[in-house]
């Protein structure tokens, strides 16, 4: 129906001209609409072309760039439905006007549902791995924490392992752990101090024998480290009940974080060096040993 009201486009991507007759998924409309063009065997034929594209040894079409493909076919169809929308009044022959905005509007919006199933189709066929997992949470939180941090001068000392194995421990749990051992460790560092985070993976047989029991059944744990500066320093008198109390608010939140770790198979230690003006969170976790894999959200 577009192209039988004389309507052409282009949707330019570094010189690639795109033309919605004679494309690639076979689209025809010279006197036909859109939804007469699928009715006699075009599912099919669309289906078969979609079906060559997810062949293993086709992969290269669906790279990012075939994604931005449609996403700016569907660009363009929306400004032509929106020039026509505006130019639907300015016809003398009002009926006509009226007439030739119904029919685009009506094969664009067929057009779009088509696209965006199309995606939704390769999103389903194309699982991601999941990987640096840890790594994306931490810096989730920190971003969250980021203005804290700034108030208070406090500095970010990260040390990442590349390539950090997955956890057995869900997302949304070990969000809950790194969000509040990072706020406790704010609530106790000074202004202008530092705050040092760091991961890594090891085998179990380079560790302790307890520690090889509780994860006898995994081989490998990961483990996530921050240090930081406390309030008391020795010598210094204590500043009354208020920061008292506070403190022992504090302490409770971990109290509750050992326990996710628990429940998750974790072990959770706490320490301090020589002079006690420092702090020790280590967090450990089983590694996880399948590949997992999940599916971007469909619209």
């Amino acid at each position: 129906m577009i192209k039988h009201l004389g309507i052409k486009f282009n949707a330019d991507m570094k010189g690639l001209a795109i033309k919605m007759e004679g494309n690639l998924f076979g689209i025809e409309n010279g006197r036909r609409s859109f939804t007469s063009s699928l009715g006699e065997g075009g599912i099919e034929s669309l289906k078969s072309k979609v079906d060559f594209l997810l062949n293993e040894q086709n992969t290269s079409f669906l790279s990012s760039f075939f994604v931005e493909l449609i996403e700016r076919i569907k660009n363009t169809l929306s400004s032509i439905k929106n020039y026509t929308q505006i130019s639907r009044g300015k016809f003398s022959d009002r009926e006509f006007g009226e007439y030739y905005y119904r029919a685009v509007t009506e094969d664009i919006e067929k057009i779009d549902m088509v696209l965006n199933n199309l995606l939704n189709y390769i999103k389903l066929q194309k699982p991601i791995r999941k990987m640096n997992t840890v790594h994306n949470i931490i810096e989730e939180v920190l971003k969250k924490h980021r203005a804290k941090l700034d108030e208070k001068g406090i500095k970010l000392f990260k040390k990442f392992e590349k390539d950090l194995p997955e956890t057995i421990v869900p997302d949304e749990q070990l969000k809950y752990i790194l969000n509040c051992v990072l706020q406790y460790a704010m609530a106790s560092t000074p202004p202008n101090w530092n705050i040092g985070l760091s991961t890594r993976s090891f085998a179990l047989e380079e560790e302790a024998s307890e520690v090889q029991d509780l994860f006898k059944k995994d081989g490998r744990c990961i483990e996530v480290s921050v240090v930081f500066a406390g309030y008391k320093k020795p010598g210094k008198p204590a500043l009354g009940t208020a920061t008292l109390q506070k403190e022992e608010a504090s302490d409770l939140i971990l109290r509750f974080v050992k326990e996710v770790v628990h429940i998750n198979r974790g072990v959770m230690k706490i320490g301090t060096d020589e002079k006690k003006t420092k702090i020790f969170i280590s967090l450990r976790f089983p590694v996880e040993r399948r590949k997992v894999a999940y599916y971007q959200s469909v619209n």
